[in-house]
C-alpha cells in the first residue's frame, strides 16, 4: 500500500469531507467524488473532484465500522490515498477485466471507499463528464449552470 496524491487528498487528523459520488447517469458505475481538504474553505473556488478511470468495483464502508488498527502510522504522514496494487482483496474477484486495475482506498472523513479501476485523477473545481465539458448549448447541463443551479 503506498499513499498517492497526498498534496491533493490528505487529513490533518480527520479526512477530506465528501460532498457528493456522482454515478454515471444510468447508476451503474461510479463516475467521481467531490470533496474539500481539511483546511479547505468550503466554496466552489475550493471544491475538488476524484474522477475514477474505468472502475469495476466499488466498496463503501462508513466509519462506524472502519477497523481503524489496521492502519499504520508511520510513513504514510498526511496521506489520505492509497494505490494497494494488486491486493488480495482484488485477487478475489474474476480476474477477466483486471488486468490493468489497481485497488485503491480512499480515507474521507465518514466514509472509506475501496475501489478496484484502471486509476484515480484527482483535479481543481466540480466534476464535469465529457458530455457536460463538450455541452454548453443546453442551458440545463450543469456546465451551463451557476453553482445554485441557474
Amino acid at each position: 500500500m503506498r499513499p498517492i496524491n497526498k498534496d491533493q487528498f490528505h487529513h490533518d487528523g480527520r479526512g477530506p469531507e465528501l460532498m457528493r459520488v456522482i454515478w454515471s447517469p444510468k447508476g451503474d458505475h461510479l463516475s467521481a467524488f467531490e470533496y474539500f481538504n481539511p483546511e479547505d474553505p468550503y466554496d466552489e473556488e475550493h471544491i475538488r473532484h476524484i474522477k475514477v478511470i474505468h472502475p469495476q468495483v466499488v466498496m463503501s464502508t462508513p466509519e462506524e465500522v472502519i477497523n481503524y488498527s489496521s492502519f499504520q502510522p508511520g510513513p504514510f504522514d498526511k496521506a489520505a490515498a492509497f494505490d494497494c496494487g494488486r491486493s488480495e482483496w482484488l485477487r478475489s474477484f474474476a480476474q477477466q477485466h483486471l488486468e490493468r486495475c489497481s485497488h485503491f482506498r480512499l480515507m474521507f472523513y465518514d466514509e472509506l471507499y475501496d475501489i478496484i479501476a484502471d486509476g484515480l485523477e484527482f483535479k481543481m473545481g466540480r466534476y464535469k463528464d465529457d458530455a457536460q465539458q463538450n455541452d454548453t448549448s443546453n442551458p440545463h447541463s450543469p456546465s451551463a449552470q451557476g453553482a445554485d443551479g441557474r
